[in-house]
């Protein structure tokens, strides 16, 4: 966790996230799954499966592709937001940790805190257009770390990125339109066992 040395840098806000909500503890497909979904995790593990290191994230990014937009893709279980936070719906776990697959449902105003992850991911959008904010770190003289603004970008439907393990690609995702937004979210970790242990939080 990165911990900033002093009162002068810039306050990014984000919600932190519910738990991530498992409809059982079992690994493989979560209850609610659809005909589709089941299709695009079995595409995606197999592909994550001939790729070791960042080349898992490439390839479940091609794996996403002619899958995120199809309105029958997510249950309506796997749709529901919450007033409080963004919700995170469990998808899939792989038995062997290699993959865990997440849809994030945004309400309007849902933010995250500025972070890194512990492992590669990739991201599409599945509903209505979110935003994507990356960060640089900056250090003065007296050792004071603190962020800045690189780039940010709405997203729509279909638009799939990936994410390096790491601070060096600090970034926040969020919804400042006055719909509902979906994201599909594939890691590179063991989301089940751990649910806890992927994010890289910018405290501020």
């Amino acid at each position: 966790m990165i911990t900033p040395t002093d009162s002068n840098i810039t306050p990014f806000p984000g919600n932190m996230a519910e738990p991530i909500f498992a409809e059982s503890q079992a690994y493989g497909l979560q209850p609610g799954t659809t005909p589709l979904l089941a299709e695009l995790t079995e595409t995606m593990q197999s592909a994550v499966n001939k790729c070791p290191g960042f080349g898992a994230a490439a390839a479940a990014k091609a794996a996403m592709r002619g899958f995120l937009c199809e309105p029958v893709l997510l249950d309506l279980c796997h749709k529901e937001g919450s007033t409080t936070n963004f919700k995170r719906h469990l998808l899939y776990a792989a038995p062997d940790g290699s993959l865990s697959l997440i849809a994030i449902v945004w309400m309007p105003g849902q933010v995250t805190p500025v972070h890194g992850h512990t492992a590669w991911g990739a991201v599409g959008v599945h509903e209505g257009s979110p935003f994507g904010e990356n960060f640089d770190t900056w250090q003065n003289e007296h050792a004071a770390l603190g962020l800045r603004s690189k780039m940010k970008m709405l997203l729509k439907p279909g638009d799939i990125t990936t994410v390096r393990p790491g601070i060096d690609d600090l970034h926040r995702v969020g919804n400042d339109t006055p719909s509902r937004c979906i994201t599909i979210h594939a890691y590179g970790q063991d989301l089940l066992a751990n649910p806890t242990s992927l994010n890289i939080v910018f405290n501020n």
